[in-house]
């Protein structure tokens, strides 16, 4: 292996992920980077996951000691557990990573104790590297907190092969669960059903299985007395289709005693505003206030947008129609998160991707909420006056 000047490091996994800078830190953390086993381990670290995203925080912890390897051959999950979420782009955090897992290791540690150490299920080191990834640590660490150990044990799926479906399905249930009821303790119920339910329907891989998720999500959250726990997951996507048929023909045109009506106050978020699409076009913003609006959007979009009027009564969620000349594109869903106005949700027909310019404008019309004085600058004055105009209402 050849050496670069002082302070240097060239050659290698390690200095491929972190640059040419990492042997002196290496040093600093008391590795030895020139050593032929920190070459193989770490090439051996990259190789055993897919994802890009944890492969920096592998190929860290690899060269941390000689045995590092082994444990994460034992339990992949490690790449995110001892690295808090796979955070190992910083200096700061290799060197926190470093100071918390080096001397487990060093003393021999069991496999157990290391992952108790790092607050991650036991049994979810079956999981196979290959699912690994850093989006899917909150649904770990939800597992670890929320299920038994028999119960994590049962549900993980036999194949490897079908870890990363599984988990995925699961990150995107708990993730709109959380977000439309945040409830962990009632929640729980379904999370441990939904991974022994996933794990025996065989997912087949199709993306629109993942979108099933999110719609049944929406079903659990409208209709949880409904849900039995002894329901296959064929089932509950039978009762969720029942369900999207019933709001997708509700006739609301006969109904008007005007509870359908009521327009819930967004505050702060205008009525209706235009943003500039990439062609001097522009795109339609239209709020869905009032329950007749959501059901008409959901009718017209075949989604269920309807099912979400009480997260614009509560606050949790403001709704936008994205239009051009007319003709509905998309349905979105804002949320103020702390800090911010962040677009969770763009739907297109029948919860289709909308394209990238319609996201594009979603995105703008949430940094117009964020940050006003900065994303405004160079709109057109109409579109300045809503958002300022709606803002000044709310006072």
């Amino acid at each position: 292996m050849s050496r670069g000047g002082e302070g240097e490091f060239r050659d290698g996994v390690l200095a491929q992920t972190f640059g040419n800078q990492i042997a002196m830190e290496a040093s600093l953390n008391g590795i030895l980077p020139f050593d032929d086993w920190v070459s193989l381990n770490t090439r051996k670290a990259q190789a055993m996951f897919g994802n890009q995203g944890v492969q920096p925080a592998a190929i860290w912890l690899a060269a941390l000691h000689p045995r590092a390897l082994e444990y994460l051959e034992q339990a992949p999950v490690l790449a995110l557990a001892a690295t808090f979420g796979g955070k190992a782009s910083k200096r700061a955090e290799r060197a926190y990573v470093a100071m918390n897992f080096r001397p487990l290791i060093e003393r021999g540690a069991k496999l157990k104790d290391v992952m108790k150490a790092f607050r991650v299920a036991y049994p979810l080191r079956a999981i196979s590297a290959k699912a690994i990834r850093p989006g899917v640590w909150s649904i770990l660490q939800a597992i670890t907190r929320l299920v038994d150990p028999s119960t994590i044990s049962q549900a993980i799926p036999d194949l490897p092969t079908r870890h990363m479906h599984w988990l995925g399905d699961l990150d995107i249930l708990w993730t709109v669960l959380q977000r439309r009821a945040p409830d962990e303790q009632a929640n729980a119920p379904i999370l441990r059903w939904a991974m022994l339910a996933l794990s025996r329907h065989g997912r087949t891989g199709d993306p629109a299985e993942g979108l099933q998720s999110e719609q049944i999500a929406d079903f659990l959250i409208c209709n949880r007395d409904q849900w039995n726990a002894r329901w296959t997951w064929d089932r509950l996507i039978r009762e969720t289709q029942a369900w999207h048929e019933a709001l997708a023909n509700a006739d609301i045109d006969r109904i008007n005693d005007g509870t359908y009506d009521q327009d819930v106050p967004y505050g702060p978020f205008p009525a209706e505003v235009s943003l500039p699409d990439r062609d001097g076009t522009t795109f339609e913003f239209h709020a869905l206030r009032s329950l007749r609006a959501l059901v008409i959007e959901g009718k017209a979009m075949h989604h269920c947008v309807a099912s979400y009027y009480r997260d614009i009564q509560s606050g949790r969620a403001r709704i936008y129609s994205i239009r051009k000349d007319g003709k509905r594109l998309a349905t979105a869903e804002f949320m103020v998160l702390p800090g911010r106005v962040r677009a969770v949700q763009i739907k297109g027909v029948c919860n289709a991707r909308p394209s990238k310019d319609v996201i594009a404008a979603a995105d703008l019309f949430a940094r117009c909420m964020t940050d006003p004085d900065k994303a405004l600058r160079g709109l057109r004055k109409a579109t300045r006056d809503a958002f300022r105009d709606a803002r000044a209402a709310q006072w």
